[in-house]
């Protein structure tokens, strides 16, 4: 069977594929006989992955959802003395603090370094398979991932719950809501990208309601129907 590529293709995947080789590269960078600028590059470059991958791109797919609920809040929403006013501010983001003066076009391709600079490694007479895979640079095929998803609670506020899940390797996580009052669950939403923003206003306004939410996989436009455990949540009014 061919070998999949080194960087997997699921963006949940890709972050912990950075992640794993932000915590294990110190063991191996004085076996590979890696000079102190690699090293130095290398945490830099590793730095600003897992950011832009784990918060930059979140919180700001984040905002969107915000700023879309708040339009349409604005546009035909019911007005009461909890509704917001004012247009919800993006959240302030902190880059890596260690590169925060020197970021900027020099350091653009970082991914593109980071594996050209593991195929450099793979090449060193001290390399090893068990090296390889400790690291999770062998581009051995993805381990699947056969059970329903899992899903949890993020942040809830007024009209609003963040509804969490890894999607691994599949294509997203197919997700139903049933609130308080339904006669059933409905389909919701497709969430490739974690967590899933419900912002549909509350049935009775200030009055806080349950919603009920179950997930199975999505892959090649199809749901696989075996649910996950349903996760409960009470959004405020």
């Amino acid at each position: 069977m061919k070998k999949q590529p080194i960087l997997p293709t699921a963006l949940g995947n890709q972050l912990l594929f950075f992640t794993n080789l932000q915590t294990k590269y110190g063991l191996y960078a004085a076996i590979l006989n890696l000079t102190p600028a690699s090293q130095a590059k290398f945490k830099l470059t590793i730095a600003w992955l897992i950011w832009a991958w784990q918060t930059h791109m979140p919180t700001r797919q984040r905002d969107g959802l915000a700023a879309t609920a708040w339009r349409q809040n604005l546009a035909s929403g019911t007005s009461s003395t909890l509704t917001q006013t004012d247009p919800p501010a993006p959240v302030v983001l902190i880059p890596p603090s260690q590169t925060t003066p020197t970021i900027g076009p020099a350091y653009f391709g970082m991914l593109t370094w980071l594996l050209e600079e593991i195929a450099r490694w793979k090449k060193s007479e001290a390399y090893t398979e068990a090296m390889g895979l400790d690291l999770g640079i062998v581009g051995a095929a993805a381990v699947a991932h056969t059970d329903p998803p899992i899903l949890w609670q993020g942040a809830v506020a007024q009209n609003s719950a963040e509804i969490c899940t890894n999607v691994y390797e599949h294509a997203g996580a197919w997700l139903e809501s049933q609130r308080q009052g339904d006669p059933g669950f409905s389909f919701l939403a497709v969430e490739s990208i974690s967590p899933y923003v419900d912002n549909r206003p509350v049935k009775v306004p200030g009055q806080a309601e349950w919603r009920d939410y179950r997930a199975c996989w999505w892959d090649n436009n199809t749901a696989s129907y075996a649910y996950s455990l349903v996760l409960r949540v009470l959004v405020n009014g």
